[in-house]
C-alpha cells in the first residue's frame, strides 16, 4: 500500500513573485514605458503561439506577467511638475483624512492646477499626488477642494534620500507646505475620488462615535480599530501599542473585516432556505464587506482583507472549499497590478505577512497541542493565531522599527477578545446611533476599549516588553526563506502522519 500526500495547487505562488519582480525592476532600471509594453505584448503573443510546448509557454507567460507589472509601474510613476522655492496658487483636493502632529496637519492631496503667485495669470495642469502639510490654524477634512497659496518642496532632504525614494514608489511626487501666513479658500464642489469619498464616509462615522460619552483614549481606540480613524488617538496610547507589538489592532485588517463578514452571515443565515436565497446572501455579504471597507478610508490592509473575504465568500457561494493561501496570493497579485506602490507600503507588507504566517504555522502548531478539552482548544486556537502572526511579522517589525515585541505574544488572547467586542459594538452604534442607546453603548465600548488600553499600558511598562534588534534587508530575506522552508516541512510531515483516505491509497 502506498500513501501519496496531495497538496492543493498554488498557481499564484509563481505569479506573485513575477509581479513583485516586475515592480522592483521598473523602479531599479531606467526603461522606456513603450519598450516594457511592447515586450509584454510580444510575450503574451508568444505564449499563445507556443501552447503545445508547456515549458516555453510557461516561461513566456511569466515574462508577460513580469513585463506587465513593470509597464503598470512605469505608467503610474509620479512626475514632479510644481516649481520649488516660489509662492504658488494651487487648486487641490484632499484625498484622505488629515492627521495632526504638533503644528501641522498632514494629508494626501491631488494638485489639479497651479500658477506662480503675482507673476503670471496662466494656469498650468499638474495632476500630482503630493504630501500636503497645512497649518492647524486652518480646518480641512477629506473630500474638500481648495484654492490655496503655498510652497512646493522635495519629499526629503539629501540626507534622507531613502525616504524620498520610498515616497516616490508610493506614488507621491513632492511636498506642499501651507503655513498660517498663506491664503486658503474652500471651493463649493467636492473632490470626487474613491479615496476621497471613502475618507468622507470615515469622517462621518467618526462623528457618530464622537456622540458617545467616551474618554479621549477610549474614543481614539474605538475609532482607530473600527473604522481606521487615527487622528484622535492620543500619542501615549499609540506609543504603548507600538511598544507591546499590538499596533496591528489599530489598523483595520483581516480581524476587523472578518468580524463584519461573520456578522452579515449570521444575520442572513435563513436566506438559503428560500429560492435563490444563497445568491442573495453571498451578494449581500460581499456588498457589506466593501461598504465597510469604504467606511475605513480604503486603507491597504482593509482592501486586502476585503478582497480576500470576497474570494472566500465566492468560494462558499460555489459550494467549494476555497484554498485560503491561493486566495491570499491572488489578492496580493491583483492589488499590486492595480497599485504597484502598495509593494512599498508597510501596512500592506505587515498584513500580508501576518496572514501568510497564520496559513503556514497555525495548523501544525494547533494539531501539536490539541486535546479532547474544548475550552483548552479554544484558548490554544486564539493564542496560536496571534503567535503565528507575531512570529511571521517579527523580521519586518525589527527592520522598520528596530525592536521585536515580546509581551504581545502573552497578552494576545485577551486582546483579541476585547478587540472583537470594541469593533462589533462600535460598528453597531455607527449603524444605529439612537440617542436612547447612548448610555448603553458608551458603557459597553468604554469598558471593552478601556480594559484593552489598561492591559496595553501595564504591559508597556515591563522592561522585557520588547527586544532592541535591527535587522538588515539581507537578514530579513534569509529569515523569511528559512521560515517558508520550515513551515512547508512542518505541513508536509503533518500531512504524512494523517491516515490516508481510500482514494489516496493504491
Amino acid at each position: 500500500m502506498k500513501t501519496t500526500v496531495h497538496t492543493k495547487p498554488l498557481p499564484f505562488l509563481k505569479i506573485l513573485p513575477a509581479v513583485a519582480a516586475g515592480i522592483l525592476a521598473a523602479n531599479a532600471v531606467a526603461v522606456p514605458i513603450w519598450a516594457a509594453a511592447a515586450g509584454a505584448a510580444a510575450a503574451i503573443a508568444g505564449a499563445a503561439l507556443t501552447g503545445r510546448r508547456p515549458r516555453t509557454a510557461s516561461l513566456l507567460t511569466y515574462a508577460a506577467i513580469f513585463l506587465s507589472a513593470a509597464t503598470v509601474t512605469l505608467a503610474t510613476r509620479p512626475h514632479a511638475v510644481l516649481p520649488h522655492g516660489e509662492r504658488l496658487v494651487m487648486t487641490l483636493g484632499i484625498a484622505d483624512t488629515p492627521e495632526t502632529s504638533g503644528r501641522w496637519m498632514r494629508a494626501t492631496a491631488r494638485i489639479d492646477r497651479y500658477r506662480r503667485c503675482d507673476r503670471e495669470d496662466t494656469w498650468h495642469r499638474s495632476g500630482e499626488k503630493a504630501v500636503v502639510r497645512i497649518d492647524t490654524a486652518f480646518r480641512i477634512r477629506a473630500g474638500q477642494r481648495l484654492v490655496a497659496t503655498g510652497y512646493a518642496s522635495p519629499l526629503g532632504t539629501p540626507e534622507y534620500a531613502w525616504y524620498t525614494r520610498l515616497m516616490q514608489r508610493r506614488g507621491y511626487s513632492q511636498s506642499v507646505w501651507i503655513n498660517d501666513r498663506q491664503e486658503l479658500i474652500l471651493l463649493p464642489d467636492a473632490y470626487r475620488s474613491p479615496h476621497g469619498i471613502a475618507s468622507g464616509m470615515q469622517a462621518a462615522a467618526a462623528e457618530r462615535l464622537a456622540r458617545l460619552d467616551l474618554t479621549p483614549a477610549a474614543y481614539g481606540t474605538a475609532a482607530a480599530m473600527s473604522i481606521g480613524y487615527r487622528s484622535s488617538l492620543p500619542d501615549e496610547v499609540r506609543d504603548d501599542y507600538g511598544t507591546t507589538g499590538a499596533s496591528h489592532l489599530l489598523a483595520v485588517s483581516g480581524l476587523h473585516v472578518g468580524i463584519v463578514a461573520m456578522l452579515v452571515n449570521l444575520l442572513l443565515w435563513l436566506l438559503p432556505a428560500f429560492r435563490y436565497g444563497h445568491v442573495v446572501k453571498n451578494a449581500a455579504a460581499i456588498t457589506v464587506i466593501w461598504l465597510y471597507t469604504l467606511l475605513t478610508g480604503l486603507s491597504p490592509s482593509a482592501v486586502r482583507a476585503a478582497l480576500m473575504f470576497s474570494g472566500a465568500q465566492l468560494a462558499l457561494a460555489a459550494s467549494r472549499s476555497g484554498n485560503s493561501a491561493n486566495i491570499l496570493l491572488a489578492t496580493a497579485s491583483v492589488m499590486l497590478l492595480i497599485r504597484p506602490d502598495y509593494l512599498y507600503d508597510i501596512s500592506f507588507q505587515l498584513s500580508f505577512t501576518a496572514v501568510a504566517g497564520i496559513f503556514l504555522f497555525y495548523r501544525p502548531l494547533y494539531d501539536a497541542v490539541r486535546s479532547r478539552f474544548r475550552l483548552a482548544n479554544a484558548f490554544w486556537a486564539v493564542f496560536l493565531v496571534g503567535l503565528s502572526a507575531s512570529f511571521a511579522t517579527a523580521p519586518l517589525v525589527s527592520y522598520y522599527f528596530g525592536r521585536i515585541p515580546l509581551i504581545g505574544i502573552v497578552i494576545n488572547p485577551l486582546l483579541i477578545l476585547t478587540a472583537n467586542a470594541t469593533v462589533l459594538l462600535s460598528i453597531l452604534w455607527i449603524l444605529l446611533p439612537l440617542p436612547p442607546l447612548n448610555a448603553l453603548f458608551s458603557t459597553a465600548i468604554e469598558g471593552a476599549a478601556g480594559l484593552q488600553n489598561a492591559v496595553i499600558d501595564a504591559s508597556a511598562d515591563k522592561g522585557w516588553a520588547s527586544l532592541p534588534l535591527e535587522l538588515t534587508v539581507a537578514q530579513v530575506l534569509l529569515l523569511y526563506a528559512l521560515m517558508l522552508a520550515g513551515g512547508i516541512l512542518l505541513r508536509r510531515r503533518l500531512a504524512a502522519r494523517r491516515p490516508p483516505l481510500l482514494s489516496e491509497t493504491l
